[in-house]
Protein backbone atom coordinates (compact mmCIF):
# COMPACT_ATOMS: atom_id res chain seq x y z
CA UNK A 1 0.00 0.00 0.00
CA UNK A 2 2.97 2.36 0.37
CA UNK A 3 3.26 2.78 -3.42
CA UNK A 4 -0.40 3.72 -3.69
CA UNK A 5 -0.10 6.10 -0.76
CA UNK A 6 2.90 7.89 -2.26
CA UNK A 7 1.07 8.26 -5.59
CA UNK A 8 -2.15 9.42 -3.90
CA UNK A 9 -0.50 12.06 -1.78
CA UNK A 10 1.62 13.37 -4.62
CA UNK A 11 -1.42 13.55 -6.90
CA UNK A 12 -3.46 15.43 -4.30
CA UNK A 13 -0.60 17.88 -3.83
CA UNK A 14 -0.05 18.41 -7.54
CA UNK A 15 -3.50 18.22 -9.11
CA UNK A 16 -4.13 21.97 -8.68
CA UNK A 17 -0.88 22.84 -10.40
CA UNK A 18 -1.12 25.46 -13.11
CA UNK A 19 0.69 23.00 -15.37
CA UNK A 20 -2.57 21.09 -15.79
CA UNK A 21 -4.42 24.16 -16.97
CA UNK A 22 -1.52 25.30 -19.12
CA UNK A 23 -1.49 21.99 -21.00
CA UNK A 24 -5.23 21.92 -21.45
CA UNK A 25 -5.57 25.53 -22.59
CA UNK A 26 -2.46 25.72 -24.79
CA UNK A 27 -2.71 22.38 -26.54
CA UNK A 28 -6.50 22.33 -26.79
CA UNK A 29 -6.48 25.98 -27.89
CA UNK A 30 -4.00 25.32 -30.67
CA UNK A 31 -5.90 22.22 -31.77
CA UNK A 32 -9.18 24.14 -31.87
CA UNK A 33 -7.76 27.07 -33.85
CA UNK A 34 -5.87 24.87 -36.28
CA UNK A 35 -8.81 22.58 -36.93
CA UNK A 36 -11.05 25.61 -37.48
CA UNK A 37 -8.80 27.30 -40.04
CA UNK A 38 -7.76 24.09 -41.80
CA UNK A 39 -11.12 23.35 -43.39
CA UNK A 40 -9.90 24.94 -46.63
CA UNK A 41 -7.22 22.24 -47.04
CA UNK A 42 -9.65 19.60 -48.32
CA UNK A 43 -8.98 20.57 -51.94
CA UNK A 44 -5.37 19.40 -51.69
CA UNK A 45 -6.28 15.77 -50.93
CA UNK A 46 -8.00 13.06 -52.89
CA UNK A 47 -10.54 12.28 -50.16
CA UNK A 48 -12.02 14.10 -47.19
CA UNK A 49 -10.88 11.27 -44.92
CA UNK A 50 -7.27 11.71 -46.03
CA UNK A 51 -7.46 15.46 -45.42
CA UNK A 52 -8.85 15.09 -41.90
CA UNK A 53 -6.23 12.47 -41.01
CA UNK A 54 -3.48 14.84 -42.17
CA UNK A 55 -4.97 17.61 -40.01
CA UNK A 56 -4.99 15.26 -37.02
CA UNK A 57 -1.35 14.34 -37.66
CA UNK A 58 -0.43 18.04 -37.54
CA UNK A 59 -2.14 18.33 -34.16
CA UNK A 60 -0.16 15.28 -33.06
CA UNK A 61 3.11 16.83 -34.25
CA UNK A 62 2.57 19.91 -32.10
CA UNK A 63 1.87 17.59 -29.17
CA UNK A 64 5.20 15.87 -29.80
CA UNK A 65 6.95 19.20 -29.14
CA UNK A 66 4.74 20.43 -26.30
CA UNK A 67 4.33 17.31 -24.17
CA UNK A 68 8.05 16.87 -23.29
CA UNK A 69 8.23 20.47 -22.04
CA UNK A 70 5.15 19.98 -19.91
CA UNK A 71 6.50 16.70 -18.53
CA UNK A 72 9.75 18.48 -17.66
CA UNK A 73 7.96 21.28 -15.82
CA UNK A 74 5.69 18.81 -14.06
CA UNK A 75 8.31 16.28 -13.00
CA UNK A 76 11.78 17.82 -12.68
CA UNK A 77 11.36 18.50 -8.95
CA UNK A 78 9.44 15.31 -8.14
CA UNK A 79 12.38 13.58 -6.45
CA UNK A 80 15.27 16.01 -6.91
CA UNK A 81 13.24 18.63 -5.06
CA UNK A 82 12.65 16.25 -2.17
CA UNK A 83 16.40 15.58 -1.95
CA UNK A 84 17.29 19.25 -2.18
CA UNK A 85 14.98 20.26 0.65
CA UNK A 86 15.90 17.26 2.80
CA UNK A 87 12.35 15.92 2.89
CA UNK A 88 13.38 12.77 1.02
CA UNK A 89 14.57 11.07 4.20
CA UNK A 90 11.13 11.57 5.74
CA UNK A 91 9.43 10.38 2.55
CA UNK A 92 11.57 7.26 2.70
CA UNK A 93 10.47 6.43 6.21
CA UNK A 94 8.92 3.02 6.69
CA UNK A 95 7.14 1.44 4.92
CA UNK A 96 8.11 3.45 1.81
CA UNK A 97 11.00 2.13 -0.27
CA UNK A 98 12.93 4.05 -2.91
CA UNK A 99 11.16 2.07 -5.62
CA UNK A 100 7.81 3.05 -4.09
CA UNK A 101 8.81 6.70 -4.27
CA UNK A 102 9.91 6.53 -7.91
CA UNK A 103 6.87 4.60 -9.10
CA UNK A 104 4.48 6.63 -6.96
CA UNK A 105 5.80 9.92 -8.30
CA UNK A 106 5.73 8.53 -11.83
CA UNK A 107 2.13 7.38 -11.54
CA UNK A 108 0.86 10.61 -10.02
CA UNK A 109 2.64 12.96 -12.45
CA UNK A 110 1.62 10.78 -15.42
CA UNK A 111 -2.00 10.96 -14.32
CA UNK A 112 -1.89 14.73 -13.95
CA UNK A 113 -0.51 15.30 -17.46
CA UNK A 114 -2.54 12.52 -19.07
CA UNK A 115 -5.79 14.01 -17.78
CA UNK A 116 -4.90 17.22 -19.58
CA UNK A 117 -4.14 15.36 -22.81
CA UNK A 118 -7.51 13.61 -22.52
CA UNK A 119 -9.14 17.03 -22.19
CA UNK A 120 -7.30 18.35 -25.24
CA UNK A 121 -8.32 15.38 -27.40
CA UNK A 122 -11.88 15.72 -26.21
CA UNK A 123 -11.82 19.21 -27.72
CA UNK A 124 -10.38 17.71 -30.92
CA UNK A 125 -13.22 15.18 -31.04
CA UNK A 126 -15.74 17.98 -30.58
CA UNK A 127 -14.37 19.88 -33.57
CA UNK A 128 -14.31 16.73 -35.67
CA UNK A 129 -17.98 16.18 -34.93
CA UNK A 130 -19.08 19.76 -35.51
CA UNK A 131 -17.06 21.40 -38.30
CA UNK A 132 -15.36 18.58 -40.20
CA UNK A 133 -17.25 16.37 -42.66
CA UNK A 134 -15.90 13.03 -41.46
CA UNK A 135 -14.74 11.50 -38.19
CA UNK A 136 -12.04 8.87 -38.86
CA UNK A 137 -12.64 6.89 -35.68
CA UNK A 138 -9.77 4.39 -35.90
CA UNK A 139 -7.08 6.97 -36.80
CA UNK A 140 -8.35 9.25 -34.04
CA UNK A 141 -8.19 6.45 -31.45
CA UNK A 142 -4.74 5.35 -32.64
CA UNK A 143 -3.39 8.90 -32.44
CA UNK A 144 -4.93 9.41 -29.01
CA UNK A 145 -3.42 6.15 -27.78
CA UNK A 146 0.01 7.07 -29.15
CA UNK A 147 0.06 10.58 -27.66
CA UNK A 148 -1.13 9.11 -24.35
CA UNK A 149 1.72 6.58 -24.41
CA UNK A 150 4.12 9.32 -25.50
CA UNK A 151 3.03 11.44 -22.52
CA UNK A 152 3.65 8.60 -20.09
CA UNK A 153 7.03 7.88 -21.73
CA UNK A 154 8.29 11.43 -21.31
CA UNK A 155 7.01 11.54 -17.76
CA UNK A 156 9.08 8.43 -17.07
CA UNK A 157 12.12 10.10 -18.65
CA UNK A 158 11.76 13.18 -16.46
CA UNK A 159 11.13 11.16 -13.29
CA UNK A 160 14.21 9.08 -14.12
CA UNK A 161 16.26 12.26 -14.46
CA UNK A 162 14.84 13.69 -11.23
CA UNK A 163 15.74 10.49 -9.39
CA UNK A 164 19.27 10.52 -10.79
CA UNK A 165 20.40 13.97 -9.64
CA UNK A 166 20.60 15.72 -6.30
CA UNK A 167 19.15 19.13 -7.15
CA UNK A 168 16.37 20.73 -9.18
CA UNK A 169 18.87 22.80 -11.15
CA UNK A 170 20.67 19.71 -12.40
CA UNK A 171 17.36 18.08 -13.29
CA UNK A 172 16.34 21.12 -15.34
CA UNK A 173 19.68 21.29 -17.18
CA UNK A 174 19.64 17.56 -17.94
CA UNK A 175 15.97 17.67 -18.96
CA UNK A 176 16.29 20.60 -21.34
CA UNK A 177 19.49 19.15 -22.76
CA UNK A 178 17.76 15.87 -23.53
CA UNK A 179 14.77 17.74 -24.97
CA UNK A 180 17.03 19.66 -27.34
CA UNK A 181 18.79 16.49 -28.50
CA UNK A 182 15.67 14.37 -28.95
CA UNK A 183 13.14 16.95 -30.16
CA UNK A 184 15.01 19.83 -31.81
CA UNK A 185 18.33 18.45 -33.03
CA UNK A 186 16.74 15.35 -34.58
CA UNK A 187 14.37 17.50 -36.65
CA UNK A 188 17.41 18.58 -38.66
CA UNK A 189 19.82 15.68 -38.16
CA UNK A 190 18.08 12.30 -37.70
CA UNK A 191 19.93 9.74 -35.63
CA UNK A 192 19.79 7.43 -38.61
CA UNK A 193 21.87 9.89 -40.64
CA UNK A 194 24.52 9.95 -37.91
CA UNK A 195 24.59 6.15 -37.76
CA UNK A 196 24.85 5.98 -41.56
CA UNK A 197 27.82 8.35 -41.56
CA UNK A 198 29.64 6.24 -38.99
CA UNK A 199 28.58 2.87 -40.41
CA UNK A 200 29.02 3.48 -44.14
CA UNK A 201 31.22 6.54 -44.63
CA UNK A 202 33.69 6.12 -41.78
CA UNK A 203 33.77 2.36 -41.18
CA UNK A 204 33.13 1.46 -44.82
CA UNK A 205 30.32 -1.08 -44.30
CA UNK A 206 27.58 -1.66 -46.86
CA UNK A 207 24.66 0.73 -46.41
CA UNK A 208 21.72 -0.74 -44.48
CA UNK A 209 18.73 1.64 -44.87
CA UNK A 210 16.44 -0.28 -42.51
CA UNK A 211 19.06 -0.12 -39.75
CA UNK A 212 19.33 3.64 -40.15
CA UNK A 213 15.58 4.00 -40.13
CA UNK A 214 15.38 1.96 -36.94
CA UNK A 215 17.84 4.25 -35.17
CA UNK A 216 15.89 7.28 -36.32
CA UNK A 217 12.70 5.78 -34.92
CA UNK A 218 14.28 5.16 -31.52
CA UNK A 219 13.66 8.84 -30.83
CA UNK A 220 10.27 9.09 -29.02
CA UNK A 221 8.91 11.88 -31.24
CA UNK A 222 9.80 9.92 -34.38
CA UNK A 223 8.23 6.77 -32.96
CA UNK A 224 5.10 8.78 -32.23
CA UNK A 225 4.77 10.18 -35.74
CA UNK A 226 5.75 6.95 -37.50
CA UNK A 227 3.27 5.04 -35.35
CA UNK A 228 0.23 6.72 -36.87
CA UNK A 229 0.42 4.28 -39.77
CA UNK A 230 -1.15 1.58 -37.59
CA UNK A 231 -4.64 0.27 -38.45
CA UNK A 232 -5.00 1.93 -41.81
CA UNK A 233 -4.25 5.53 -40.93
CA UNK A 234 -3.46 6.28 -44.53
CA UNK A 235 -2.86 9.85 -45.55
CA UNK A 236 -0.20 10.58 -42.97
CA UNK A 237 3.07 11.75 -44.48
CA UNK A 238 5.34 8.81 -43.67
CA UNK A 239 7.72 7.39 -46.25
CA UNK A 240 6.59 4.04 -47.59
CA UNK A 241 8.25 0.85 -46.46
CA UNK A 242 9.18 -2.03 -48.76
CA UNK A 243 7.03 -5.12 -48.48
CA UNK A 244 9.84 -7.12 -46.87
CA UNK A 245 10.70 -4.47 -44.26
CA UNK A 246 11.66 -5.99 -40.88
CA UNK A 247 9.17 -5.80 -38.02
CA UNK A 248 11.21 -3.33 -35.99
CA UNK A 249 10.61 -0.52 -38.49
CA UNK A 250 6.91 -1.24 -38.95
CA UNK A 251 4.36 1.19 -37.53
CA UNK A 252 3.04 -1.48 -35.20
CA UNK A 253 6.41 -1.67 -33.43
CA UNK A 254 6.41 2.01 -32.45
CA UNK A 255 4.38 1.49 -29.25
CA UNK A 256 7.03 -1.03 -28.16
CA UNK A 257 9.70 1.64 -28.57
CA UNK A 258 7.64 4.08 -26.51
CA UNK A 259 7.20 1.44 -23.81
CA UNK A 260 10.97 1.06 -23.77
CA UNK A 261 11.21 4.77 -23.03
CA UNK A 262 9.02 4.14 -19.98
CA UNK A 263 10.93 1.19 -18.56
CA UNK A 264 14.57 2.14 -19.18
CA UNK A 265 14.52 5.64 -17.59
CA UNK A 266 12.67 4.39 -14.51
CA UNK A 267 15.13 1.52 -14.03
CA UNK A 268 18.09 3.85 -14.53
CA UNK A 269 16.59 6.38 -12.12
CA UNK A 270 16.07 3.68 -9.53
CA UNK A 271 19.65 2.46 -9.95
CA UNK A 272 20.96 5.96 -9.29
CA UNK A 273 18.49 6.74 -6.52
CA UNK A 274 18.99 3.42 -4.73
CA UNK A 275 22.59 4.31 -3.85
CA UNK A 276 22.10 8.05 -3.35
CA UNK A 277 22.69 9.69 0.03
CA UNK A 278 19.44 11.51 0.87
CA UNK A 279 20.48 12.61 4.36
Amino acid sequence: MSLVEVARRDFLDYRRSKVVWFVLVSYAGFAAIYMFISTDQYQYYETLREAVIQILSSVLFVGSLLVPLIALVAGFSAIAGERETGSAKFLLGLPNTRWDVILGKFLSRSLVIALSIIGAFTVVAGFLLTIHPVFPVIPYLVMFGLIFLYTVAYTAVVIGISASVASKARAVVAGFGLYFVLNIFTLFVPFGAIVRTIHADILGFIETPMLYRFFSQLVPSQALMRGVGVFGTEGVSVSALPSDAPFYVQAGFMPVILCGWIIVPLVFGYYRFSTADVS
